[in-house]
């Protein structure tokens, strides 16, 4: 968990913060509901024996998408398809592995964990057909049914909120872009997640990291030994705004150079030079530029997705080889737009808006997901919401920016350098 500090407000207009439900659109979560819901096991019991039918390591046949495990906020109402129903029961009848914790430490550690072998569902696979030879799980274990399996299904609390503004307590952009810098040939993921912080409780699955990292990675719905599942806290949710862009441009300075400060937000442009300003800092013409609301997926779109952990993130895949202006400094902004198709904003960054700062071990743990050792990086900005004092119109910020430096590969610097005014969506 990445710990928190505060960001510099340039102006600060609170917004009220209010939970409310509308009983036409989705049951009221908030209302203090702790517990989940009577689960469905596939059969069998504890002691490893039965449990879920799948049984196998890997989800076999047909694959289904990732199932939501922690709790999400509508904020303008509008609400991301997501398997299972809201309230559902637990389904888990498909592939699941022992858990019994993790050995090692960042950004070396190793799940302990193992599929259940088909000849005896009390030991751990020794992958060997027709024969049961494989250790017992350790001490403390639990079961993990997989994500993507079409016979494990569950939905984890969500809310629409659209009926006050919602002032977003914590942004936290993706720890690999925190901790190392880039390169012309890189595929660099640009991932965000907005967190709240609830007033009661919202029905949490806790999750295992089973095997893998990266694309490789796999997790599960953690239930006990009586295949019960696993409830988390509950008490922070992610939250999901169809009115969020990500822009991507070229700095045409170092990131480091002051008069970058002086650079202004277009809403729905991107970054430009003050009007007369003589020298060139950005290009106009981002390499990307688009909002969650226009829909679609793949690498001509920007969306929202459930992650193999079953949280609502924002992400978007850079391929830099194809996309991209040489080495040198980017700029990535998150905003919203006022106007979403048929939603207005609902969602604000104000001055107790968190950035989340990822702990040392984390930006190890990234680092050497990218094949890399820890260094360079970027910090992330937050540009408050400012308000007109008299009218009340939103006039500025609203957005978070991360300035991420590209490298040639062969070496180099970053820096600005290069570079014209052109670009492409």
């Amino acid at each position: 968990m990445k710990s928190l500090h505060k960001s510099l407000a340039w102006l600060l207009i609170p917004l009220p913060m209010l939970f409310m439900a509308c009983a036409d659109e989705l049951p009221t979560e908030m209302s203090g509901r702790t517990e989940a819901p009577v689960y469905a096991p596939g059969g069998g019991g504890g002691g490893g024996g039965g449990g879920g039918g799948g049984g196998g390591g890997k989800p076999g046949g047909e694959t289904a998408g990732n199932n939501l495990s922690y709790p999400v906020l509508w904020a303008e109402g509008v609400q991301k398809v997501v398997p299972g129903t809201y309230g559902m029961v637990p389904i888990i009848q498909g592939a699941w592995w022992y858990w019994w914790g993790t050995e090692g430490t960042d950004p070396d550690i190793v799940p302990l964990a193992c599929a259940p072998d088909p000849d005896d569902q009390n030991i751990c696979d020794d992958e060997v057909e027709g024969e049961a030879n494989g250790d017992p799980p350790g001490d403390g274990w639990v079961k993990a049914y997989l994500q993507k399996d079409v016979n494990n299904l569950w939905q984890a609390g969500s809310l629409d909120v659209s009926d006050a503004p919602l002032n977003v307590h914590y942004i936290d952009w993706g720890d690999n872009l925190e901790s190392v810098d880039w390169y012309t040939r890189s595929q660099v993921r640009t991932e965000v997640v907005l967190f709240q912080d609830l007033g009661a409780p919202m029905t949490e699955y806790e999750m295992r990291h089973t095997s893998g990292w990266g694309i490789d990675e796999v997790h599960g719905l953690a239930a006990a030994q009586d295949d019960t599942p696993i409830l988390g806290p509950g008490t922070r949710a992610t939250v999901y705004s169809s009115c969020a862009r990500l822009t991507i441009q070229k700095l045409l300075v170092e990131r480091e150079d002051a008069e970058v400060a002086d650079l202004v937000w277009v809403p729905e442009v991107g970054w430009q030079e003050p009007e007369g300003y003589e020298d060139d800092l950005i290009n106009d013409v981002p390499l990307f530029n688009l909002p969650v609301y226009e829909g679609g997926d793949g690498p001509g779109y920007y969306s929202a997705e459930t992650n193999v952990k079953g949280r609502i993130i924002y992400g978007y895949t850079w391929n830099v080889r194809s996309l991209n202006e040489g080495a040198g400094d980017y700029r990535i902004t998150f905003s919203f737009d006022q106007n979403c198709g048929p939603v207005s904003l609902n969602t604000f960054f104000d001055g107790n808006t968190e950035i989340m700062v990822p702990l040392e071990e984390e930006v190890v743990a990234a680092a050497a997901e990218e094949g890399e050792e820890p260094g360079g990086g970027a910090t992330g900005v937050l540009v408050p919401v400012e308000f007109d004092g008299e009218t009340g119109e939103l006039i500025g910020g609203n957005l978070t920016y991360i300035d991420v430096r590209i490298l040639e590969r062969g070496g180099g610097g970053g820096g600005g350098g290069g570079g014209k005014k052109g670009g492409r969506r």
